[in-house]
């Protein structure tokens, strides 16, 4: 006895619900693992560009003083040490310029995205002030 239209039919759509399914798990999966990869792994390199004036004043401006610096030992690293770049072209809005990078081994933790990136209070990026020129940190991860 051949199976009528209609328990073909049936048995398609469950088929097809099945295969959706399946899908949505696999992505669901992919997701997972590939935002606690992102999540876990720390970078290996923080970066410093400098920024236009214009773009700083959208965050929070922070004037580099000694203090600052002893607080903050990788913008001293890459402001006051070796390989940090003052040459570069003429900025357009919006434009950003690499000044320098500085290995950074420890696992980043919310004290470091608070201390170089981010003000825990207002959500706002951090921006740096030093010699007249502004700036703002970044992370790199190396595969």
């Amino acid at each position: 006895m051949t199976p009528s239209r209609h328990e073909k039919g049936t048995r398609l759509k469950r088929y097809l619900i099945a295969v959706v399914v399946a899908g949505l798990l696999l992505f669901g999966c992919y997701v997972a693992v590939s935002s606690y990869i992102a999540a876990t792994i720390p970078p290996d390199e923080l970066l410093l560009y400098e920024v236009t004036e214009e773009t700083a004043r959208e965050g929070i401006v922070i004037p580099l003083d000694e203090e600052m610096f002893r607080n903050l030992p990788v913008l001293d690293a890459i402001l006051r040490g070796e390989g940090h770049e003052d040459e570069g072209g003429p900025y357009m809005p919006g434009d950003i310029r690499l000044v320098g990078s500085v290995e950074y081994p420890e696992k980043i933790r919310q004290e470091t995205i608070d201390a170089y990136i981010f003000d825990s209070e207002t959500g706002k990026r951090k921006y740096f002030e030093y010699e007249g020129r502004y700036y703002r940190v970044g992370t790199i991860y190396r595969d």
